[in-house]
């Protein structure tokens, strides 16, 4: 699969009202008036998978943040940019093993005293990337 490019989040896999789990289309959740701006804030999210080995998880600025704010997260590092408008979230490797895509959440643990790795596979379903709790479509 040719997975370098960009993508944005299409479907969400939530909890209805019946707490089961169900995948919710983003445009919906957008078009909810009852969601705070904050939790619809990561739906815009953008996944950019880059030929140099990494996954580059990056958002538009919200708006209206003093440019004073901005220089001082900036500075701090508390804050990184990808471009003018979007700061870069995460970044994390990628790789193509044995025809499968993973990628390396940074996770570290064990179970019952046996590391466990930190790699992930990245499955597709329904022509979308499923990546954690979400449904990528190419941009």
């Amino acid at each position: 699969m040719d997975c370098i490019g960009t993508w944005k989040i299409k479907e969400v896999l939530k909890f209805n009202e019946n707490f089961e789990r169900v995948w919710t289309d983003v445009d919906d959740i957008l078009a909810d008036e009852t969601l705070e701006d904050s939790a619809k804030q990561m739906m815009v999210m953008q996944v950019i998978f880059s030929e140099d080995g990494l996954i580059r998880m990056v958002m538009p600025l919200p708006e209206g943040i003093p440019q004073e704010e901005l220089d001082e997260a900036l500075a701090s590092g508390e804050l990184k940019l990808w471009d003018e408008k979007t700061m870069l979230l995460e970044e994390h490797p990628w790789k193509m093993e044995n025809g499968k895509l993973m990628y390396d959440t940074g996770m570290k643990g064990e179970v019952f005293g046996e590391a466990v790795s930190s790699w992930d596979e990245i499955t597709e379903e329904n022509g979308m990337l499923r990546l954690l709790s979400y449904r990528l479509t190419r941009v």
